[in-house]
């Protein structure tokens, strides 16, 4: 049975969606609905393409050369499932200032495995969390939307782990290989951390996006902080708090900026996610709009 924040309306919502693919490399399963070329034999005939030293030369056109003296291959539409990894970030920083920030990451994407469900992909979820690397098992199907839902359910943000350091022991672990990968997080960790994390993916032939959520108070930390000893929730080290109002907004802006500065430059769709948009028009309008879905 799936969660009451499911509604059967929001569901037909999403099942009107599709992801958005911008190019598919290795990783993925023939089969599905999203089309490509290959080189070689398959399943409908698209064009042709000049050979080039390692092509099969049983796709050469024989009756082409005879025409033009010049080589040519036939290339085929391919129909292929997209492996979609859903990361979301369960590190401590993710259950304050409110639980609601670490609930709203999960409904996110768990919705965006419906939407990649009903367009016949390969979905799986994994946590950053301390210890061994937590992942669901894959799911294939419309009807494994309330099982995708039930696995997030019980889970609780908490603890502190090395992002990249984490990516990559996931990469291995789970065998991440080609498709898209969709990172959810609030972002709160060294640049340079949550940057090698992202190019342990994108080194492994994923599409990756990265989904920034935040509460309002994250985004306006001077309104609820003018000074004192802060304790890292993740760390549990202390710093004293020392910068004025406008020095801390300052500092907050240029942390996320240089984000989606990051994820502009390496081609990778960046989106921020404010608490108080709801779920619905974040995924039905603002996710459009930055290329996650269409």
């Amino acid at each position: 049975m799936s969660p009451t924040w499911l509604t059967p309306k929001f569901i037909s919502q999403l099942e009107a969606l599709e992801l958005s693919i911008r190019w598919v490399r290795s990783g993925n399963t023939l089969g599905g609905r999203f089309p490509i070329n290959r080189r070689g034999s398959s399943i409908e005939f698209a064009d042709y393409a000049a050979y080039s030293a390692g092509d099969d030369i049983r796709s050469i056109d024989w009756n082409l050369y005879a025409r033009l003296e010049r080589l040519f291959i036939k290339t085929y539409h391919e129909q292929i499932e997209l492996s979609v990894e859903l990361i979301i970030d369960a590190t401590g920083s993710m259950g304050l200032p409110t639980p609601e920030k670490f609930e709203r990451a999960k409904r996110l994407a768990v919705s965006l495995g419906y939407v990649g469900l009903a367009g016949r992909h390969h979905v799986r979820l994994s946590w950053v969390t301390p210890g061994r690397v937590t992942a669901s098992p894959w799911f294939h199907r419309r009807s494994d939307l309330a099982r995708m839902a039930e696995q997030a359910q019980p889970l609780h943000a908490g603890g502190q782990v090395a992002f990249d350091e984490w990516m990559r022991r996931a990469a291995a672990a789970l065998r991440v290989r080609g498709g898209q990968a969709v990172v959810i997080t609030d972002g709160m960790v060294p640049p340079a951390e949550l940057f090698r994390a992202l190019h342990t993916l994108l080194v492994r032939n994923l599409e990756v996006k990265l989904i920034q959520v935040l509460t309002p108070q994250e985004l306006h930390p001077a309104r609820l902080l003018r000074g004192g000893l802060l304790v890292d929730v993740e760390t549990g080290r202390t710093h004293q708090l020392a910068h004025s109002p406008a020095e801390l907004e300052r500092a907050v802006a240029e942390h996320n900026e240089g984000l989606a500065r990051f994820c502009k430059r390496r081609g990778i769709a960046f989106a921020q996610h404010r608490l108080d948009e709801s779920l619905e028009t974040f995924v039905l309008k603002t996710l459009p709009v930055h290329g996650f879905l269409e």
